[in-house]
């Protein structure tokens, strides 16, 4: 059903909007965004606008920041009334706040009345799921910015060595007594063969990759350490298994089965790039494992499926599919249906593709038995940087996943397939709200001090600077109380009775 609706909605924009305004008086839209300068793309030397102008007739005056505090500012600069206002905003990073304030000055314009008219393809996809209207819609009922759907979100997965377990004849665990187990024989076993105990059974990047293992005793809460039961607000350190929790990691901290500089190390120092070296790591957390491990070992992890509680498996998401602010017009577009019919190529499969990968035949060609591989050498810098713009979340459109799992690299193959296993089993622990300047001005003051204290207290009690029995899990909870976990809830569960 989803791959009929996506194939479809390639389909819908398949017509010419060259009679545009644009068109008719032979001027440039004026387009204001910010492009990392790393990427080293200058927007009026990429192809995807000239391939775009091809196909629409619009064509654009690029005012393009590879600053990130310099393009705030002008965005926070912009006036409704100034002379040169830009049209539209792309790659916009605009965040729900800064959108709402920029509507009400009178610089951008509510698309909402307009997108079921003049964006098929995105009206479609909203339809299908509800909860991307929800994500975009801001609380005072518009939408001022178009996002990023990412059809399998970034997750922060448990790479496993599968080739540490074939030569130690052990299965991929499935729950958490199971992979003590696994990590214990990787800490004892000599996996990598080399004589020596130098293996790091599972490396981590302080609480935050640990809270990822809460998953094990059915937990999964999201970054506020929050989390919706029955519609109800609970917050992670008072779910009844988090002591449980706690004791396991204390313990396997206490056994070495936890890097030793887990709480100290940063991923630029953890990360090998010598392939020649000796592979030391038996599981990590990461996107990918090229994060971690240089790309000639990456096939010899595995993603580890969500751990089993109780028969049952849940894990976390890091963000939901939606990205806010990646795309806005201003009550200067001289023709906004233009303007909207042209981004909403990017939400159909044959945009996102054009965006993400090129264009067939020039960047890339499509084999006999339908896998499609690059025309460029891998590492070419100009193929990224002049044939594709869309490279991360900061792009309207939506993601190629489907395209990508076509590409000719098996191992590419294999790692989209794991990553979407993983995504596909993996919760949003609270929906997403954009919210509004009040309600972060509430928030943050709560959340820098509990959550903190938080990831400071984990840190105490698997280190063994606190003991994990009752008495100090008390004193724990209760400093919690006073430091406003109540009002913290409330504050959560007040958001979704307000939408």
């Amino acid at each position: 059903m989803r791959k009929s609706l996506t194939f479809l909605l390639s389909f819908i924009m398949l017509f010419s909007i060259a009679g545009s305004a644009f068109a008719q008086e032979g001027q440039a839209v004026r387009l204001m965004g910010f492009e990392l300068q790393d990427n080293n793309r200058l927007w009026s030397e990429n192809r995807f606008f000239e391939r775009m102008e091809q196909r629409t007739g619009i064509r654009f005056e690029y005012h393009q920041y590879g600053e990130l505090t310099a393009y705030l500012a002008a965005v926070n600069a912009l006036q409704k009334d100034q002379e040169d206002l830009p049209e539209a905003l792309l790659k916009a990073r605009l965040d729900p706040v800064l959108a709402q304030e920029l509507y009400d000055r009178g610089v951008l314009i509510d698309l909402a009345p307009l997108l079921d008219e003049h964006m098929p393809n995105l009206s479609a996809l909203m339809a299908q799921d509800p909860s991307i209207r929800s994500a975009i819609t801001l609380q005072s009922g518009i939408i001022p910015a178009l996002p990023f759907i990412a059809q399998s979100p970034g997750q922060n997965i448990l790479w496993i060595n599968k080739d540490w377990l074939a030569t130690l004849r052990l299965e991929m665990p499935a729950n958490a007594k199971e992979l003590e187990a696994v990590l214990s024989a990787f800490l004892k076993d000599d996996p990598n063969r080399n004589g020596r105990k130098d293996e790091v059974p599972l490396s981590f990047i302080g609480p935050y990759d640990l809270k990822y293992l809460a998953h094990a005793f059915g937990m999964a809460a999201n970054d506020f350490n929050v989390y919706l039961v029955a519609g109800q607000v609970q917050f992670l350190p008072f779910h009844e298994n988090f002591e449980a929790f706690v004791t396991w990691l204390a313990g396997m901290y206490k056994d070495g089965l936890l890097d030793k500089s887990g709480f100290s190390t940063i991923d630029t120092l953890r990360r090998v790039t010598d392939a020649k070296g000796i592979n030391k790591f038996g599981a990590f957390f990461s996107p990918l494992p090229t994060g971690v491990v240089p790309v000639e070992w990456t096939s010899q992890y595995q993603a580890l499926l969500p751990l089993e509680y109780e028969g049952k498996s849940v894990y976390r998401m890091v963000s939901g599919p939606v990205h806010y602010g990646a795309f806005a017009l201003t009550t200067a577009c001289r023709d906004v249906p233009a303007m909207l019919k042209w981004v909403d190529y990017l939400y159909s499969l044959e945009g996102s593709v054009l965006a993400s990968i090129g264009q067939e035949g020039t960047d890339y060609v499509v084999d006999g038995d339908g896998s499609w591989r690059l025309l460029s050498e891998a590492g070419d810098t100009s193929y990224f940087s002049r044939a594709i713009i869309s490279s991360d979340y900061s792009m309207p459109g939506i993601a190629s996943d489907e395209y990508q799992m076509n590409y000719h690299d098996p191992v590419v193959r294999s790692l989209t397939e794991q990553t979407r296993a993983v995504a596909e089993r993996s919760v949003l622990p609270y929906p997403d709200i954009p919210l509004t300047r009040e309600q972060v001005e509430l928030i943050l003051p709560l959340q820098n001090q509990l959550g903190r204290y938080v990831d400071e207290s984990i840190a105490r009690f698997v280190l063994g600077e606190w003991d994990t029995g009752r008495e100090q899990f008390d004193t724990f909870k209760q400093e919690l109380e006073n430091l406003g976990a109540q009002e913290f809830l409330d504050i959560w569960q007040n958001l979704l009775t307000r939408r």
